[in-house]
């Protein structure tokens, strides 16, 4: 076999091999996240015009603010500390005060209320005013109804899809 025979002999197989390595990481993508649990859970509107809920993030306790401008669940690098969150991928996020640069990870267990979360996206974001944003990624798992200064959510058939 010739020289240039050889190196697109080699030059193939290296590809073959990263094309297979390729293909193998694509397939590892997470689960989707799923809702967990029954009942319902009521509301009030606290004296800063918001709703907040107690929950936990890998059983660490927080206090989410209610955010369905949040596209994601929100924590602040002091909150991801003290969890033991670490950066998986680095982010731009456009939030309500601009762009801010950030990261991104998955968490196995998010609570809140009644409700468990498993296998959920969280923004870390530097500056955040808040301990933690209760997104519409973690939001949209359950049947929310506002009336008046009470929300209630709750578990669906479709929300829970």
């Amino acid at each position: 076999m010739n020289k240039l025979g050889s190196v697109f002999l080699h030059s193939g197989i290296w590809l073959g091999i990263g094309l297979l390595l390729y293909l193998f990481f694509l397939r590892q993508e997470a689960p989707p996240a799923q809702v967990i649990g029954t009942d319902h859970i009521e509301l009030n509107r606290s004296r800063d015009g918001h709703f907040h809920i107690d929950g936990t993030i890998q059983g660490t306790p927080v206090s989410f603010l209610i955010d369905t401008g949040a596209s994601t669940v929100s924590i602040s690098q002091q909150l991801a500390a003290r969890i033991g969150l670490g950066c998986d991928i680095a982010a731009t996020f456009r939030t309500a005060n601009g762009v801010v640069q950030g990261c991104s990870t998955r968490v196995d267990e998010l609570e809140f209320g009644p409700f468990r979360i498993v296998n959920v996206s969280v923004a870390i974001l530097p500056n955040l005013s808040s301990e933690a944003l209760l997104g519409m990624n973690a939001l949209r798992k359950v049947r929310m109804e506002q009336q008046a200064d009470t929300l209630r959510l709750s578990v669906s058939l479709m929300a829970s899809k």
